[in-house]
This record gives structure tokens, C-alpha cells and sequence, in this order.
């Protein structure tokens, strides 16, 4: 093919011969870059020469006599000079065509070269952009899914607290112990799905705490097991449970994360099962416990498995399920953070099995029965101060009813520096900041107040925001405890204990300590 100038036969063209015949014989900085031109230039001028010698040969030999020989040998001599240097310009100037020729055409073989290369990272930046495209979409269905989730999610349990407590404000002779107890367990449920979406955040930031507690297991999952057997009652399908004689009473773990864990798991298998039943079945070996929940429900396919642990996935599940997605995410995040394994097997149609598997290591017995199963009603000692700092009048009047009953010298403060005016006159023992204040914050208060009383004081610091507390304490921050709202009362009377080192008195008026 006439374009590709022989490029299939390297060294066999008499140029390149000739141009490595010139390397060899000139010295490489003398040929670099012109042995090429050098060698293409004087093989056009010996074709001429021969050209040009030999039909001024043929001339001589033919064409003249003996005596007029030697007048003609000078003429074609000087004729010959002068087209050899004719032939030189003429060779020299289509060498420099030629090399201008290939120049050109290389240039444009660069340049087509340069066009496919920016057409490839053309198409690689549109599969991108399609990429980016579909996930920002997919991105934007999760969102209306979470949306739709938490809405339903939150309004649930709202309805029944706002309900109630319409008909306690309408009726006031209404009993209220129903109520109480629809109202809490409401109240737990928004509060457990918030620490669920935080939990995420948590988990992938690496600032999610595990604690170690000394629980009571057959208690806890007793507890479980009632709290799931009336929604399975109430949903017509059956749920048994079982777990081994031999196991432990008392185990160290975390009991918060266990309970979610099993909690989530169980309100899937009744959720998705509508004819058969549930199972919760213990088994113990060695300090490990393993949970296994089974259900005879709808069942997810095999190639969905994996997508069933992505947050926001409701796969193979049916529509108008509650929930928003993140039950089994935040389960095998915590089981791998507490060391655990969750493993799954499933038929579509048939049902689920989950299995999660976690290292309890068995405790002591306790030797007296724990506080919390007392309520105290006062404390002994001498009467102590506590300053409460809230923006919010209502967080103000739930404090007072729960502390002024136990006996403490109460003052109150809804910002900052009227927290530190209050602490700097009355020197409470114990301050209870929030946070979130509008102008100065619960930490430059908390500050101000630990520069004016020094370590006399005891801060305990509350916010809404779990963020808040994410890092790890520093050894100049001023507060010396918190909580996170809501919080238990509970949590808050074992803050009180903690921090003023007190002595509770029970209704019998035996100290709990």
C-alpha cells in the first residue's frame, strides 16, 4: 500500500541501507537527526551522476572523431560539472519536499492520533457522567423512599402519643396507666429510630461506643420474647422461642446493641410473615451465644442476599410494609463492631433463617439485687445545690418535676450568662447545662462557670444532638459527665449519684446505693 512507504520492510529500502551504512562510517552526533536527509541526498545525487556520466559517455564514445576527442572530452566535462551541480540543487530541494511530505503526513498521523485519543476520553467522560447520572438518581429514589419511611415511622408513633394525650387533657378522670404505657413505649420507639439513623453515622466514622454491661440474658430475651408475641398475636401468626438450660444467667455485652440487634431481626420475621409463624432459638457453647431467628415469611431470592444488608433496600418485602430500610444495615454493623457474625440463608416463598453469633463472656453472680429495681425518694446527707440551664421552659418544668420531689435545693437559668450569674452567687454543687442556647452556648458557659468556681463544681451536660459527644473527652473540656436527650430518668438519677456521690433512700428508707 503506497501510504504506509514501506514500513513492512525495515532496512531493505537502499535509503535505509544507506543511512546505516552512514552511521557506521560518521560518528552518531554527526548523523543524529540528519544521517537520513545526508544519505537520501547524496544517493539522488549518485543516481544522477550516473545518469548524467553515462549518456555524456555515450555521447563521447559516439558521437566525435579521433581528432576532435580531446576538445570534446573538455566540453562534456564542464557540461557535466555543471548539471551535477544542477543536479545537486534539484536533488537537495526534493529531498527537503520529500522530508516536508513526511513531516505533514506524520504531523497528521499525531494529530488523528491525538483526535482518537480525545474522542476515547470523550466516551470514558460520558460513562462517567451516565454513571454519576444513575447513581445520583438511585441516590435520589433512596432519599424519597427514607422520606416516606421516617414520615411513616414518626407519624405512627406520634398519633398515638398526641391521641392520648388529647384524651387525658379532654378527660382528666380517664385512667392514664394505658396511656402511660402507649406513650412511653412511643416515646422509646422515635427515640430508638433516631439512634438507629445515628448509629450509621456512628459505625462509619468509627465513634460508635460499645459498653460492657453486666446483664441478666433470660430476663432480656423474656422481655423480647413478650414484647414480639403480642405483634405476632395481634398479626395471626405464631412465635416460640427456645434456648438451653445451661445457659448463663449473667453475661457481659453490650446490652443496648444486643437488644437492638435481636429486636430488629425478630420485627422483620413477623413483618414479613403472613402465614406460619416466627422463631427466636438460643444456642450456647463455649461463651458463645448464637441467635437464631427464623421465620416461614415471604422469603428473598439468592441473588439478592447481599442487597438486603444496603441501607434504604426493601428487597423481595411487600408494599406498605413499615419501616425505612435500616434495620438489617444497622444489624450487621453492630454485629461486626461487637465482634459477631450474621449470617443468612432464605427461599423465596419459603422463608429466612438469621443467625448472628456473639462472644458472651459469662459474669459472677451479683451479690445484691441492682438499684434500678428501687425507686428512690430522697437521698441522705446534707441538702444539695443544683443549677439547670435549659432555653427551653419545658425541659425546665421536667427537671423541676423530677428533681424537686427528691429534696434538692433547685435553681433554674434559660441562658448562659444567667447561668453563670446564678452560679457565681449561689455555688451549686452541680450544673446542668444544655448545649444548644441562643448567643452563648452551653460549652463557653460551661467554661465561664468552671474559671469562676474551679473543680468545686460538678457540670453535667445535656444536648439533643449526639454529635456533641462523638469524640473522645479532652482532658481541658469543662464538663465532667452527660446526656443525650431523651434520656432515661434512671440515666439521670445515676448521673446524680455519680457526680454528688450520694446515698439514695427507697420508700422502705433503706439506702440504695
Amino acid at each position: 500500500e503506497a501510504r504506509c512507504h514501506d514500513a513492512c520492510k525495515e532496512d531493505r529500502r537502499l535509503v535505509d541501507q544507506a543511512a546505516a551504512l552512514l552511521r557506521r562510517i560518521v560518528p552518531a552526533r554527526l548523523t543524529h537527526g540528519a544521517y537520513a536527509l545526508v544519505a537520501r541526498f547524496l544517493g539522488a545525487l549518485m543516481i544522477c551522476g550516473l545518469v548524467i556520466g553515462g549518456v555524456f559517455a555515450l555521447l563521447y564514445y559516439r558521437g566525435a572523431d579521433s581528432s576532435a576527442q580531446a576538445s570534446v572530452a573538455g566540453a562534456l566535462g564542464l557540461a557535466f560539472v555543471a548539471l551535477m551541480t544542477l543536479a545537486a540543487f534539484a536533488a537537495w530541494f526534493f529531498i527537503l519536499a520529500g522530508e516536508n511530505q513526511r513531516t505533514a503526513e506524520g504531523e497528521t498521523e499525531r494529530q488523528t492520533v491525538m483526535l482518537l485519543d480525545e474522542i476515547e476520553a470523550h466516551q470514558r467522560t460520558d460513562a462517567a457522567l451516565q454513571r454519576a447520572k444513575e447513581a445520583a438518581e438511585a441516590a435520589n429514589l433512596a432519599k424519597s423512599r427514607y422520606i416516606v419511611g421516617v414520615s411513616h415511622e414518626i407519624r405512627a408513633p406520634l398519633n398515638a402519643i398526641s391521641g392520648y394525650a388529647q384524651l387525658m387533657e379532654r378527660n382528666p378522670a380517664l385512667s392514664s396507666r394505658d396511656a402511660v404505657r402507649v406513650i412511653r413505649r412511643s416515646a422509646t420507639h422515635l427515640a430508638d429510630l433516631v439512634d438507629g439513623l445515628l448509629d450509621i453515622s456512628r459505625i462509619e466514622n468509627g465513634t460508635l461506643r460499645i459498653e460492657r454491661n453486666r446483664i441478666n440474658l433470660p430476663e432480656l430475651l423474656n422481655q423480647i420474647v413478650d414484647m414480639f408475641r403480642l405483634q405476632a398475636l395481634a398479626k395471626g401468626v405464631a412465635f416460640t422461642h427456645e434456648w438451653p438450660e445451661t445457659l448463663p444467667v449473667w453475661v457481659h455485652t453490650d446490652v443496648k446493641r444486643l437488644r437492638q440487634i435481636l429486636i430488629n431481626l425478630l420485627s422483620n420475621a413477623i413483618k414479613y410473615t403472613n402465614a406460619g409463624g416466627a422463631m427466636l432459638k438460643v444456642r450456647w457453647r463455649a461463651q458463645v451465644a448464637e441467635f437464631e431467628i427464623s421465620d416461614t415469611g415471604v422469603g428473598v431470592a439468592e441473588a439478592d442476599l447481599e442487597r438486603i444488608f444496603e441501607p434504604f433496600e426493601r428487597v423481595g418485602g411487600e408494599t406498605g410494609v413499615p419501616g425505612i430500610g435500616l434495620g438489617l444495615t444497622i444489624t450487621k454493623l453492630l454485629t461486626a463492631v461487637m465482634g459477631g457474625e450474621l449470617t443468612v440463608t432464605s427461599e423465596l416463598g419459603v422463608g429466612s433463617a438469621f443467625r448472628v453469633r456473639l462472644l458472651l463472656s459469662e459474669a459472677p453472680l451479683p451479690a445484691e439485687r441492682p438499684a434500678a429495681e428501687r425507686r428512690a425518694t430522697g437521698y441522705q446527707g446534707p441538702r444539695r445545690k443544683i443549677l439547670v440551664t435549659d432555653d427551653d421552659p419545658t425541659h425546665l418544668d421536667l427537671t423541676r418535676e423530677i428533681l424537686q420531689p427528691l429534696g434538692f435545693d433547685l435553681s433554674f437559668s434559660r441562658d448562659g450568662p444567667g447561668c453563670i450569674e446564678l452560679a457565681r452567687s449561689g455555688e451549686p454543687d452541680l450544673v446542668i447545662l444544655d448545649i444548644s442556647m441562643p448567643g452563648m452556648n452551653g460549652w463557653e458557659a460551661a467554661r465561664a462557670v468552671r474559671a469562676a468556681l474551679g473543680e468545686s463544681v460538678a457540670i453535667l451536660m445535656v444536648s439533643a444532638n449526639a454529635h456533641d459527644f462523638s469524640r473522645t473527652r479532652r482532658e481541658d473540656d469543662p464538663h465532667d459527665d452527660f446526656l443525650i436527650k431523651p434520656y432515661e430518668i434512671d440515666d439521670l438519677m445515676e448521673r446524680l449519684q455519680t457526680l454528688l456521690d450520694l446515698q439514695w433512700v427507697s420508700p422502705a428508707a433503706e439506702p440504695v446505693s
